[in-house]
């Protein structure tokens, strides 16, 4: 029982970890316990960005990561993280706060991480995001890059 105890345990630290590199707000923090062969999946799939592997999604990362560097992501409520140790998942409600300089910026998102056999590293990521809040950022960067 101690091994599903403290499987368990480290299950909830990379999740928690996960966030903590997403406030760093580089591409070699977001990417840092990532297994190799990791997948990143944005959802809804109407937002057409779809899945990445690391180095695609590094790419896709850099483009926004400065512009995100006075936000914060935190887990809503640590006691609703959902924890299945047999399949080695974690979904966790996240939101993100903060200004850019395109003006203030909010969103949530509920993640489903599956992590490697010791749960250590993430070997999958769907990340769910509020669309509408989403689209409304891609639209003003866009804009800004057009300019």
């Amino acid at each position: 029982m101690a091994d599903f105890k403290e499987l368990r345990a480290t299950l909830q630290r990379t999740a928690s970890n996960f966030i903590d590199c997403c406030n760093k707000h580089t591409v070699d923090a977001i990417l840092s316990l990532r297994a190799d062969t990791c997948k990143h999946t944005h959802l809804p799939s109407s937002l057409g960005i779809g899945t990445y592997n690391n180095a695609e999604y590094g790419a896709f990362y850099g483009r926004f990561a400065d512009m995100m560097k006075d936000c914060t992501c935190r887990i809503v409520d640590d006691k609703e993280m959902v924890v299945d140790v047999e399949s080695r998942k974690v979904v966790m409600h996240v939101k993100n706060k903060g200004s850019t300089p395109l003006g203030e910026y909010e969103n949530e998102y509920m993640f489903i991480l599956t992590m490697t056999g010791n749960g250590e590293m993430i070997e999958d990521i769907l990340e769910f995001c509020d669309s509408a809040k989403a689209i409304e950022l891609m639209k003003k960067h866009q804009g800004q890059m057009n300019t």
